[in-house]
C-alpha cells in the first residue's frame, strides 16, 4: 500500500512542479509596434491612491522599444528635487543594473509586466504595470509583499500619446 501512494505521488509532484512553472512563465513581449505600454504617460492625480502630492502628480513618463529593450523615461516637471530618470532593459525576469539599484521584470500578458525594483540599500520593491483594454491608461500597483497580495499604492497614468 505504501508503495503505490508513493509511486503516485512522484508521478504527481513533477505535475505539480510543472504546473507551477508554467503560472510563472514569462510571457514573450508583443512587437514593439503592438507593445500597450509604449507611449507617453502623465499621472493622474485624483484616480491615484493613495491621492498623489503636487510634485509626483507631474510626473511623466515616456516608454518606447529598441528591439527587446524596453526604454523608460520619467520626469516630475515641477520638481528640481527629482532627477529624471532613463532606463534601458529587457523584461525577460534577469535583474538589469539601473542607477538606483536595478530592474527585473517580465511580462505576464501583452498588457501587465510584473517586476521588482532593488534600491542601493537592498530594499525591494515588487509592483505591476497594467494597461487597460483600450489602452488609455495605466495602472503601476506596488505591493506590500513578494506574493503580490496587499497592494500598498495604486499609481494611475493617462495616456497623453
Amino acid at each position: 500500500m505504501m508503495a503505490a501512494v508513493r509511486t503516485i505521488l512522484m508521478g504527481f509532484i513533477p505535475l505539480v512542479l510543472a504546473s507551477l512553472a508554467l503560472t510563472q512563465a514569462t510571457t514573450p513581449p508583443p512587437a514593439a509596434d503592438k507593445d500597450p505600454f509604449v507611449g507617453t504617460w502623465q499621472s493622474n492625480r485624483g484616480k491615484s491612491r493613495p491621492k498623489l502630492n503636487k510634485v509626483d502628480a507631474t510626473y511623466i513618463r515616456t516608454i518606447s522599444r529598441d528591439g527587446d529593450y524596453v526604454v523608460s523615461s520619467g520626469q516630475y516637471v515641477d520638481s528640481k528635487s527629482r532627477p529624471a530618470t532613463h532606463n534601458k532593459i529587457r523584461c525577460d525576469g534577469h535583474p538589469y543594473s539601473v542607477p538606483f539599484g536595478s530592474i527585473s521584470c517580465r511580462y505576464t500578458a501583452a498588457n501587465i509586466i510584473d517586476g521588482e525594483t532593488t534600491s542601493l540599500t537592498q530594499e525591494t520593491t515588487y509592483w505591476t504595470r497594467e494597461v487597460s483594454a483600450d489602452g488609455l491608461e495605466m495602472k503601476f500597483y506596488t505591493y506590500k509583499n513578494k506574493n503580490r497580495e496587499k497592494i500598498k499604492s495604486i499609481w494611475v497614468l493617462d495616456r497623453v500619446r
